[in-house]
């Protein structure tokens, strides 16, 4: 068996501020979600190409309208492209318009990279009782919006052709730590003691990035810690980096739903 770990971008740019101040209102302090498209992420992706790691990159609709040679980067690259929504929305207070926009949003970001994307991230973190049903429906194969394990599980509502949740969690996501305005240092241990104990406990860690300047990780010093990350998980406890889609599938055919998985 092999031991697996999940590298994760979620693609915030302006949209965040957007989703309650219209664009053109966006300056100054408001704007500096525009880091991602000037410099964030593309040195995102120059770092993730340095170290060899496959990465799977959560893409809000209206991020990939705004960033079109970045989203083909990715594509070029061999990173996994999922859904993460239109603009921003909250699926817990949609109600009925909920399934026009997650139909929206899925045939859009599909016209713009070719291929239907099979995994969603909620751009807030809230869900509807109906939208796993809604994402099963379109296709998706899994999710990853809970943080209510450490490992996959099979989302049981929708069985037999239900969906893999890949859980997530708040120490393995770099917006938990620099939100509280913490330097690097304190950020990457708090990420190593996370991780150190996830993987002891058989868990499947999934890394949380942001390509921002603020609450992500998209200055050099920040890559920098993540660049060590990354060799300490490969190093110390021989973790291979699998794209989410990947994981998902190897779970649904095998029913190994742990952090190891056959290679």
């Amino acid at each position: 068996m092999i031991r697996a770990a999940l590298l994760t971008v979620n693609v915030h740019g302006l949209g965040p501020e957007a989703a309650t101040v219209p664009e053109e209102e966006l300056f100054g302090r408001l704007a500096h979600g525009r880091y991602a498209y000037r410099i964030g992420l593309s040195r995102l992706l120059d770092m993730l190409r340095r170290t060899g790691v496959p990465a799977t990159f959560f893409w809000p609709v209206f991020e990939a309208e705004r960033c079109r040679p970045l989203i083909e980067r990715c594509l070029a690259e061999g990173h996994e492209i999922a859904s993460h929504g239109n603009a921003f929305e909250d699926n817990a207070t949609l109600g009925a318009r909920e399934a026009e926009i997650l139909e929206a949003a899925h045939e859009r970001l599909t016209a713009i990279t070719g291929t239907p994307p099979i995994g969603f991230r909620s751009p807030t973190g809230t869900l509807s009782p109906a939208t796993i049903g809604i994402l099963a429906r379109l296709g998706y194969r899994y999710d990853s919006s809970f943080v209510d394990d450490d490992v996959p599980y099979l989302l049981q509502s929708n069985a037999p052709s239900g969906l893999v949740e890949l859980p997530w969690c708040e120490g393995l996501c770099d917006a938990t730590h620099f939100r509280r305005r913490l330097t690097q240092r304190r950020a990457e241990a708090f990420f190593i003691e996370e991780l150190d104990a996830m993987i002891g406990a058989a868990g499947l860690p999934c890394l949380i990035f942001h390509p921002r300047a603020d609450i992500g990780v998209g200055r050099t010093a920040r890559l920098a810690m993540i660049e060590r990350l990354i060799e300490r998980t490969r190093v110390r406890h021989g973790v291979i980096f699998r794209l989410c889609r990947e994981v998902a599938e190897r779970a649904r055919v095998t029913g190994k739903l742990g952090g190891a998985i056959p290679p």
